[in-house]
């Protein structure tokens, strides 16, 4: 995958200023990473992200070290940080913790659908990921995505469930697959997110798990034959 831009390319000036917490500057470029701003195999220059993100050299070099810990950026002695490409192997292992770790969260949004007006922001949330829209849209429909998970993992409640998620690692996995998504996938995808909604609307806990663990499934099914075999990443 080529980078569609470098490291030079700021995010929005609301996002732009991160403070001093090297977390807060990771999970920004985590987030780059996962709305396609920086690629797998781009090399992200300290420079020019302490100019992008406002924030000091040090502050860049420490969250680059907290995304290498968390298998996102590759760091190598004298040449920087790269954007790790996933194998096969490490798709097939984060697959399996995030079936587990998003199925729960399903079951949990579901058991507290009813609460407060937790209905109504899932249902909107659901409405603009699984509304009909042509395959030009793929962009759109992965950012509606995100949105989504973001909605879910409001509604489950569970602060140990987001501290255990491995998120920056799925935002690698998602972009890997950008460009290899095709039209079959997406309907498939949307299918697929149709069923998940319409069990957590219901407050169907157990249908929404088991939905949200079969999506997982079905996404290594579309998305691992396209990898090369590997021993992982670390």
């Amino acid at each position: 995958m080529k980078p569609r831009t470098d490291s030079r390319n700021p995010p929005p000036a609301a996002e732009s200023r991160a403070g001093d917490s090297p977390r807060r500057v990771a999970d920004l470029i985590s987030k780059g990473i996962l709305q396609r701003r920086y690629a797998v195999g781009q090399r992200l220059v300290e420079a020019d992200l302490t100019r992008a993100l406002g924030v000091s050299r040090s502050t860049v070099r420490e969250a680059l070290r907290i995304l290498d810990a968390g298998g996102v950026v590759e760091l190598t002695p004298h040449k920087g940080a790269v954007i790790r490409a996933l194998t096969r192997v490490d798709a097939e292992r984060l697959l399996q913790v995030l079936e587990v770790l998003t199925g729960l969260a399903a079951r949990l949004a579901a058991e507290h659908i009813g609460q407060g007006d937790n209905r109504r922001r899932f249902a909107a949330a659901a409405q603009r990921l699984i509304e009909p829209r042509p395959a030009v849209a793929l962009g759109q429909i992965l950012d509606e995505r995100a949105r989504y998970y973001g909605v879910m993992f409001e509604i489950a409640d569970n602060p140990e469930l987001d501290r255990a998620l491995p998120q920056a690692r799925a935002h690698l996995f998602r972009t890997q697959f950008y460009d290899s998504m095709t039209a079959a996938d997406l309907r498939q995808m949307v299918a697929e997110y149709r069923a998940i909604s319409a069990a957590i609307l219901a407050g169907d806990a157990a249908g929404a798990e088991a939905r949200m663990r079969r999506h997982l499934r079905r996404t290594g099914e579309r998305t691992l034959p396209r990898l090369a075999t590997g021993t992982g990443s670390g």
